[in-house]
């Protein structure tokens, strides 16, 4: 999860071992050792934090309670609360080890050389070269030696499996035993899982198993380590299965395969330790690449406390960290969002004689920009360039996206003209990054010239290019848009993928058409796409939204076979803004909620864990449903998901003032979030609270937002700015900043010559300047009679003279109007709670007097529990 707070966690120079431990087993779990390792005693947790007991009973190298980095009361959330906020997939990460020449450290000949090169110059369709070269006498190729390395290459340098098999037929008669047809077979295996076929490598697999000579370590291995490559996890696992199965002591190299195989493939991560620890069991010392796909595999997983373990680990090994180690850790700090952390490991890389490389630097910048940290990411880059390091396509796609996100276009085109001079040439990540930010940039026309050059550029579209413009189109309203980029994709051929399904998704639920979304979830469900959380996040996002029925929805939902002519119809129906009048809401609403009930249930079956988006989706459901009852019904679904946040949300919209001693340990955990995810958090859980009329709870969760910084900028004495807050969130802030100033006010001092409350003009409204929040700003601040007017020039500005808001704040009856109250209290004693108004001065570190004046009122502030 990301977190504009990490946990601290310090860099300080990494002693290798010189000598190597053999035998994890007697130095895995020496706790006191990990003083040394990436720790500093004033800046981090001590390393009994862990647990790592020993391969005998099973568990190795899992922290008694993995948030124990992050405080002492995250152990009360679930890990799900900590997942990463999006699954959507990122092409543009380039993780892959450094290349080397692919010749280099292989014993080969010079016939084999000279052979290998005639047949990478040969057409795909000349498949006769390879048998004439290998028939005729004077082909000299050693046994089995070159025979390999040409198989070899093929797989590293060519596309193309006929040749390799081709070749492969042709040289196995001429092995002498099967040690000699072993070794082939496992270079046909992996030279074909290179090539990306890892099903002709199962065939040729099965044709060694049968003929005798398959039944190795290492044709087992070069088969896990195809699936490995394409992402197979489950079918890797299957084969180890069977290679145990078969009497086949599985190596380290089958370990790592399958490891690696995990890591790509998505699988649990306890499933992948669980691998780690079966090799330590069986006496297999692991190295320096089982730890890279071990935290390849907590990077896609966003485990940044497994991480920490596997990355010291390392040292109490004896295996040094190469580039690829610090550049995959880099990343799991990024998509955790600690950053402050993840540049300083780029000092510990030259401590250890590691020189940072482009991919370093492009992780880095990405990170920043994902946290819209976008002048940090450019001095990174400023950083790189002065250090002489050349820019890849990776790199230039990143800074693309950062310089489109930050509407720098004059950089754009400098960049775009640097890549055709150093012959980098555009690829569908590098058109996808410019589409996404010009399109949310409103550049619709910069967009359909992309889309033209792309295709005079021969670039083909991938699915998520097509799932990008219908995103972008879509929320810009464009429905005729989205609907050709929809029948160009499906004229394309490309099979729909969970992305593009999530956009569609999306556009129903944003336009209130939850049953519809629900129906294609199920037909997404049909076509073998698992839903990823981000899915289920729009669905339950969409709830009480709808205000009118798209004609043909209904039909569509009672039995409409799914080969996309009702998606057509939909985005029709949308453009030409054919609606029908929506039956009675309420009645509505009761049925949507029917559907989400279903909607948590499958979202267990499935495990799918959810996210902080998920449980912010759902307070504002809450928010909009018919009664409190039936909010109560939707919150009490929370549970099946998080025990704990469902239990804080049910005490504070009950009034139960014991869920504040919980509550702190929520706050503390959202508080190590990006500022957008705690702030949208915050702003769900108020608005429930104040909608249901728990107001003086919902101030306190806005101040312990302010407490925290969860909206920057956003207090000031004399200035308050709403823009990043939701609606109940800026109404609880207005009372609680006219209840400072009114204490101001109280001991003499003089207000400023005017006071000013913004909330936007809705530049950023789906109708410019149509802004909901300042119209409930206005409203309420009409109701509760304060004096504010807009400004002139400036309609996203309400201001006041000091000198009439002094006087309002001074009259009696203002005190009343100000104080918030919660319909419904389950006090813990007989006390009166008010206001927690100290507790208010406290957060702005302004010394609060015993007794304060309020008007012609004396005021004694009561205590309220935290």
């Amino acid at each position: 999860m990301a977190s504009s707070t990490p946990p601290p966690y310090s860099l300080n120079p990494s002693k290798i071992h010189q000598i190597p431990h053999p035998n994890p087993k007697n130095h895995l779990h020496n706790q006191h050792k990990a003083s040394h390792r990436f720790h500093s005693s004033s800046s981090i947790t001590s390393s009994s934090s862990y647990t790592t007991t020993g391969p005998a009973n099973g568990k190795v190298l899992m922290p008694s309670s993995p948030s124990c980095l992050q405080s002492h009361h995250s152990s009360l959330l679930g890990p799900e609360f900590r997942r990463n906020r999006t699954t959507k997939v990122i092409s543009k990460r380039n993780l892959s080890s450094p290349r080397h020449c692919h010749s280099q450290g292989r014993s080969a000949s010079a016939a084999a050389v000279d052979f290998t090169a005639r047949i990478l110059c040969s057409s795909p369709e000349d498949l006769w070269g390879p048998r004439s070269v290998l028939h005729s006498p004077q082909h000299m190729l050693r046994i089995p030696e070159d025979y390999c390395f040409v198989l070899r290459e093929l797989g590293d340098r060519d596309r193309c499996p006929p040749k390799a098999l081709v070749f492969l037929q042709h040289s196995m008669p001429l092995m002498r035993n099967p040690t000699e047809q072993g070794k082939l077979l496992t270079a046909a295996i992996g030279g074909l899982g290179k090539m990306g076929r890892h099903d002709l490598a199962r065939q040729v697999f099965d044709f060694g198993l049968a003929h005798g000579f398959g039944n190795t370590v290492y044709a087992y291995s070069a088969l896990i380590s195809a699936y490995a490559r394409n992402g197979l996890s489950s079918e890797a696992m299957s084969v180890l299965s069977l290679m145990k199965a078969s009497g086949v002591r599985p190596n380290i190299i089958s370990y790592n395969a399958v490891i690696d195989a995990c890591g790509k493939g998505g699988v649990d991560l306890e499933i992948t330790l669980g691998f780690y620890r079966e090799m330590l069991q069986n006496g297999i010392c692991p190295d320096r690449k089982t730890f890279n796909s071990l935290l390849a595999g907590c990077s896609r997983a966003g485990q940044l406390e497994y991480a920490r373990i596997m990355f010291d680990e390392m040292i109490d090994l004896g295996i040094g960290r190469d580039l690829y180690t610090y550049n995959t850790f880099i990343d799991v700090l990024c998509k955790g969002g600690s950053m402050e952390l993840a540049v300083k490991v780029i000092p510990n890389m030259l401590t250890n004689n590691v020189q940072p490389s482009v991919v370093t630097y492009s992780t880095l910048m990405d990170g920043y920009a994902k946290l819209e940290r976008h002048e940090e990411a450019l001095e990174l880059y400023s950083e790189m360039r002065s250090l002489g390091i050349q820019l890849d396509r990776v790199c230039c796609n990143t800074l693309l996206s950062l310089y489109v996100k930050s509407g720098m276009f004059e950089e754009i085109t400098r960049v775009c003209e640097e890549m055709e001079v150093m012959g980098i040439e555009k690829d569908t990540v590098t058109y996808n990054s410019l589409i996404t930010g010009y399109g949310k940039q409103g550049r619709f026309d910069v967009v359909s010239c992309l889309i033209q050059d792309m295709r005079e550029r021969g670039v083909a579209s991938s699915v998520l290019t097509y799932s990008t413009l219908i995103d972008i189109y879509s929320k810009a309203g464009m429905y005729g848009d989205a609907a050709n980029v929809f029948l160009d994709f499906k004229a394309s051929g490309l099979k729909a993928d969970v992305v593009l399904y999530s956009s569609f998704i999306d556009l129903l639920s944003k336009n209130g058409l939850v049953e519809c979304a629900v129906w294609l979830l199920d037909e997404m469900t049909r076509s073998g796409i698992e839903p990823n959380v981000v899915t289920y996040n729009t669905i339950i996002d969409g709830f009480g939204k709808s205000r009118f029925l798209v004609e043909g929805t209904e039909d569509w939902v009672r039995g409409c076979e799914g080969d996309g002519n009702q998606i057509g119809r939909i985005f029709k129906n949308l453009t030409k803004g054919i609606v029908q009048p929506m039956m009675e809401e309420a009645r509505r609403r009761s049925e949507e909620l029917f559907y989400l009930f279903g909607l948590f249930q499958r979202m267990v079956q499935q495990r799918v864990r959810p996210n902080v988006v998920t449980f912010s989706a759902i307070l504002n459901a809450c928010s909009r449903c018919n009664s409190l009852e039936d909010a109560s019904l939707l919150l009490e679904q929370l549970r099946l998901l998080d025990s704990f946040v469902y239990g804080v949300a049910l005490g504070l919209l009950m009034g139960c003032r014991d869920a504040w001693i919980q509550a702190q340990s929520l706050f503390n955990e959202v508080r190590r979030m990006d500022s957008p995810t705690s702030s949208a958090f915050y702003n769900a859980l108020t608005d429930m609270l104040w909608h249901y009329g728990q107001r003086w709870g919902a101030q306190q969760v806005v101040l312990e937002g302010v407490k925290r910084q969860v909206w920057e900028n956003s207090w000031n004495e004399f200035t308050l700015d709403l823009h990043l807050m939701s609606s109940g969130a800026a109404q609880a802030m207005v009372h609680a900043w006219l209840l400072r100033m009114g204490d101001i006010v109280s001991k003499g001092q003089k207000l400023p010559q005017a006071v000013s409350i913004l909330t936007g003009w809705g530049k950023h409204s789906k109708v410019t300047g149509a802004s909901t929040l300042r119209h409930v700003i206005e409203t309420h601040l009409n109701s509760i009679g304060a004096p504010f007017q807009l400004e002139r020039f400036n309609i996203g500005r309400f201001v006041s003279p000091g000198a009439i808001i002094a006087a309002w704040l001074k009259e009696s009856g203002t005190f009343t109007v100000l104080l918030l109250h919660d319909e419904r209290s389950q006090p813990s004693n007989s006390l009166t709670f008010l206001p927690n108004l100290e507790g208010l001065l406290y957060i702005l570190c302004i010394t609060v007097p015993t007794y304060m004046c309020f008007g012609n009122c004396l005021v004694v502030p009561s205590r309220t529990p935290a």
